[in-house]
């Protein structure tokens, strides 16, 4: 795959001549057709090639209905050409591939780290959710369109790059507890990616910087073919606040989320290995989870308590929870340097929410308290991959992090 940051418009010319594409299917919105597809469009006429625009309300979500404007619009198309960020980017991706055809992207914000990826975040009954997809032949850059972006587009993609300190500490934990598989040098590149856009707030180069760290992540996913190098538990929390139609950008409640995962890798930092050990005779009130989830989950609770029942039960499964704790305190002290070392820039990231001026509070994006303490409850059951809030579930002290916050 080609990110391409010079002549966007002129080497997208040459790259459709060169691949013999002659009919192109441009997806967009109203906003991205003004200050991009319109030049796509005209790119494509000056090469001689047909193209067909759909062109959604600003306010699309990636859901079934839109996938299937798309399946109503569509004609013969060689090629699609998404031209937008987060939601765009997702539908191009995943109806190219359902059609089996190419796609590229005219990102037109460094709003998300989905431009490069091989999975699209759409949402189904309701539901955030992650699925099969194709990655784009090319990524087309124009940065004049990236650095007028509006700035709170830019608060997004920073919160969600920042979201992978978390997502990284959740993969190398489920590493070593339950050996799974870690690519190390994807593992560095998107730990060195947000380390270098986290530096470079408030200078020059930062939108720069930015999207080209939410591109890598986004290629760095598609190498491990999963989102697991970008997302964990502060994504699983952004989704539940999206099934409540939270209603801002995706990147900015994983960065609001961030904060408080962080603040649970903290608390980790203060048990003790007797304090853990204590835990084994534990037990999930299976009643009260369910309880929970219809609170938190209406309509949809008995598909979630249908998907979930099986891994809370085994949390209470006596051989499980002794292994997994034996292996806790076995491990405490890397698990503990691992913690101390990611979170070595807290003070710094502090610093940088304050200077973009994003919301660092539940309450700044319309959460009340009662959603918001449930939240971590019910994040754990969005995806049944492992995290932080996992072992705070197994452990049941998940009450006590949330009542310091």
């Amino acid at each position: 795959m080609e990110v391409v940051w010079e002549e966007p418009y002129e080497s997208f010319s040459r790259f459709i001549n060169k691949n013999g594409y002659k009919s192109l299917l441009i997806i967009c919105d109203k906003n991205t057709f003004d200050v991009c597809a319109i030049k796509v469009k005209e790119t494509v006429e000056k090469s001689n090639r047909k193209c067909k625009i759909v062109c959604f309300e600003a306010d699309v979500i990636a859901d079934e209905f839109a996938l299937g404007k798309v399946l109503f619009e569509i004609e013969q198309a060689d090629i699609f050409v998404g031209v937008g960020s987060g939601t765009i980017s997702d539908i191009t991706r995943y109806t190219a591939y359902k059609f089996k055809v190419p796609f590229v992207l005219f990102p037109t914000a460094p709003s998300m780290d989905g431009f490069a990826s091989s999975v699209a975040a759409l949402t189904i009954n309701g539901l955030k959710t992650t699925v099969l997809a194709s990655s784009p032949e090319a990524i087309f850059v124009d940065m004049e369109v990236i650095e007028n972006s509006p700035e709170i587009l830019k608060k997004a993609g920073f919160g969600d790059l920042m979201g992978k300190i978390t997502a990284l500490l959740d993969w190398q934990l489920s590493n070593i507890l339950f050996e799974e598989k870690i690519d190390w040098e994807v593992l560095r590149i998107v730990k060195n990616t947000y380390l270098k856009t986290l530096n470079s707030v408030g200078v020059n180069d930062f939108c720069k910087n930015l999207l080209e760290g939410l591109i890598n992540s986004g290629i760095m996913m598609a190498r491990v073919n999963s989102s697991r190098p970008a997302s964990g538990c502060e994504h699983h929390l952004s989704h539940f606040w999206e099934y409540h139609r939270i209603k801002t950008y995706h990147g900015i409640k994983v960065g609001l989320a961030t904060l408080y995962v962080l603040r649970f890798y903290e608390h980790f930092l203060t048990l003790d290995k007797s304090r853990i050990l204590e835990r084994k005779e534990y037990k999930v009130d299976i009643k009260a989870w369910e309880e929970t989830i219809r609170k938190g989950f209406q309509p949809t609770f008995e598909s979630i308590i249908k998907k979930n029942i099986g891994r809370v039960s085994k949390l209470n499964d006596k051989e499980f929870r002794s292994q997994t704790i034996n292996r806790l305190v076995e491990k405490k002290e890397v698990i503990d340097e691992l913690i101390r070392d990611a979170t070595i820039v807290y003070s710094e990231l502090i610093d940088a929410y304050k200077k973009l001026e994003m919301p660092m509070n539940y309450w700044e994006i319309g959460i009340d308290e009662n959603l918001f303490k449930i939240s971590f409850l019910c994040a754990p059951n969005i995806r049944e991959r492992f995290t932080i809030l996992h072992l705070y579930e197994l452990l049941g002290l998940t009450d006590e992090v949330v009542q310091s916050f």
